[in-house]
């Protein structure tokens, strides 16, 4: 079963802002969203025929049909509730969207729409084995934004390699938006990577689930400037993120997810310096 939520935890705000790349349409047209969606669910082909404007040329395709496709106003993710984390997620960074989060809450956030995830006390002993709590969408991206608690739903948490997420993988996300103050909005897809034989110690609790032993992230441009990443989790934290660059064909084969199925043929021209790589 594919379950669908939509936030709305703010009063009755219209969840499809992000998707028209605005956060202000009146409340009569979220609610004309709001049924339109609920009629179109009753459709098998949903996917097919609404476009979800986090996802550029569309979102991924072939992950399992018991995923969990969650749509909320800064983001779409599909979650599995085997592995316990999203399988991929989907959305778009603008200037506007960017913000200070220094004194914003990062308490996580129970999701009402999924109830198999991990649990903040899941968590709790990640730090024995150099593992920590992290989100495939950060918080200072859509500090900006009056949605910017969306981010601390545990549908958007993951447990990630401490030194990776204060190396190669912030440094990513620095000049992610390094790029997008200078006025180009960019469009991001991650998500994890399972090999074979498990990488990585679970955590310590009695769900099922899996640590992944990678992560990959697609940056792309609407004007089809885009680069491809494979983290590690065990990358050393003096790793640049440009040492790490890989291709879409790796990154579909790791995963067995197929994207931007609205444009096959897309061949990306690489932002290299734009992202602070040399080519």
């Amino acid at each position: 079963m594919v379950g669908i939520g939509i936030s709305a935890r703010r009063g009755y705000r219209n969840p499809y802002s992000a998707l028209a790349s605005s956060y202000r349409w009146e409340a009569a047209a979220g609610l004309i969203a709001w049924f339109t969606l609920l009629v179109m669910l009753q459709a098998p082909a949903f996917a097919g025929e609404y476009r979800i404007g986090h996802c550029l040329h569309g979102c991924p395709q072939g992950a399992s049909p018991e995923n969990h496709l969650i749509l909320r106003p800064i983001y779409a993710l599909s979650y599995n509730t085997t592995n316990k984390s999203a399988d991929w997620v989907a959305y778009k960074i603008s200037a506007g969207s960017i913000g200070i989060a220094t004194s914003l809450s990062r308490q996580p956030q129970p999701d009402n729409y999924v109830a198999e995830t991990l649990s903040e006390a899941d968590f709790s002993s990640a730090e024995d084995a150099e593992l920590q709590r992290a989100q495939f969408v950060a918080l200072v991206d859509f500090a900006g934004t009056p949605y910017w608690d969306d981010v601390n739903y545990l549908t958007n948490a993951v447990a990630r390699k401490r030194a990776l997420n204060r190396g190669a993988w912030y440094g990513l996300e620095w000049s992610i938006r390094n790029l997008v103050n200078r006025g180009s909005d960019v469009f991001v897809l991650a998500g994890p990577v399972y090999k074979p034989t498990p990488q990585v110690s679970a955590l310590r609790t009695r769900k099922s689930h899996r640590v992944p032993d990678a992560f990959f992230k697609i940056v792309i441009t609407e004007r089809g400037q885009g680069s491809v990443f494979l983290f590690d989790q065990n990358t050393p934290v003096h790793v640049h993120h440009c040492e790490l660059r890989s291709t879409l064909a790796e990154i579909e084969a790791l995963t067995g997810l197929d994207f931007f199925p609205q444009n096959p043929w897309l061949v990306l021209d690489s932002l290299g310096s734009l992202v602070g790589c040399r080519e």
